[in-house]
């Protein structure tokens, strides 16, 4: 069954309000310890408990501050990338491609001459909680707001289980009105108004991870897969040292070398593979040289990476480029 990444922000907001995590966990009938592993994944059926139980306990205005922290761009990389995109238009294109990635839903767009409208789709038989409704489109509002520094008020709101809320009918600065479907609209000249966040080249360095954790969605809750999230973050800093890795992973080392034992797979093996998928990309997509490829993937000498690439494609990275 498919794992989805939950926000850490999640237990450092509940902790700074005083809201006892513990408790909520325990509400929604999950295990005690399943922040202590990041990233924190969670079931879809899981997901929707906590959200449920999020709900219950949350008051509207840590709902507010919960899904509009700054934070929660920085610390998720299917949300920054589309931070880095160039206006709204192309962000909420990218949300709804990398959206599974972190959430059982998925964001079915349509577009007028005039409007935009992003419906949240889910499993025929599910019923979205409304915390994770209201927590979507605040979200949303937020980064448009943030990454344009302008004002932007949706058109309109539709939900499932409309009610009167003031706080965040004050935030959204729309009507909410009930409706079959759980859906925001914008004015579409709204969402092309430029990002001062736009980063093509960073979205370039962020892509191919992303596409790969698409296709190994099923994956997710592997270690390996853990492992290859991790490095995706941290190879440009030049840091690619198992130890870092099982840091972030709130692991010791000997532990993350056992259970990558248990499916069949080693640290290195891991390194090689997301340092592979992204050279290839940079060569296919960018200009970079190889000095640059072998400093973004944490090659202390380009002689290094020169000769893994050959053992990895047959080919120098020339003679690849060439070919293409």
């Amino acid at each position: 069954m498919t794992n989805f990444i939950v926000d850490v922000q999640y237990k450092k907001i509940l902790d700074s309000n005083g809201y006892s995590l513990p408790m909520i966990l325990k509400k929604a009938k999950l295990p005690p310890d399943i922040f202590d592993f990041e990233p924190v994944t969670m079931k879809k059926n899981q997901y929707y408990s906590f959200c449920n139980a999020l709900g219950e306990v949350l008051s509207d205005d840590a709902l507010i501050k919960l899904a509009t922290k700054e934070s929660i761009t920085t610390s998720s990389p299917p949300i920054f990338a589309a931070s880095c995109s160039k206006d709204g238009l192309q962000c909420i294109r990218r949300l709804s491609t990398y959206k599974k990635l972190i959430g059982p839903v998925n964001w079915s767009i349509s577009e007028s001459d005039t409007e935009v409208s992003i419906s949240l789709d889910c499993d025929e038989n599910d019923i979205l909680p409304m915390f994770f409704v209201k927590s979507e489109f605040l979200f949303l509002i937020a980064l448009l707001r943030r990454s344009t520094l302008k004002d932007i008020i949706p058109k309109v709101i539709y939900m499932q289980k409309a009610k009167d809320d003031t706080l965040f009918s004050e935030y959204s600065k729309c009507n909410i009105i009930s409706g079959a479907d759980n859906a925001i609209v914008f004015v579409k000249s709204d969402l092309e108004k430029p990002f001062i966040s736009e980063n093509s080249s960073l979205f370039e360095y962020m892509e191919p991870e992303l596409n790969k954790r698409l296709s190994d969605l099923e994956l997710d809750e592997s270690v390996s897969g853990k492992v290859r999230t991790v490095l995706s973050e941290i190879l440009s800093g030049g840091n690619s040292s198992i130890d870092e890795v099982a840091k972030k992973l709130n692991i010791s080392k000997r532990n993350l070398q056992r259970k990558l034992q248990e499916e069949n797979t080693s640290f290195q093996k891991q390194l090689n593979s997301v340092r592979k998928s992204l050279a290839i990309h940079y060569i296919k997509n960018t200009n970079f040289s190889a000095e640059e490829i072998a400093f973004l993937l944490s090659y202390s000498e380009i002689n290094s990476f020169q000769r893994a690439f050959k053992i990895w494609t047959g080919k120098t990275v020339l003679q690849y480029r060439q070919n293409l």
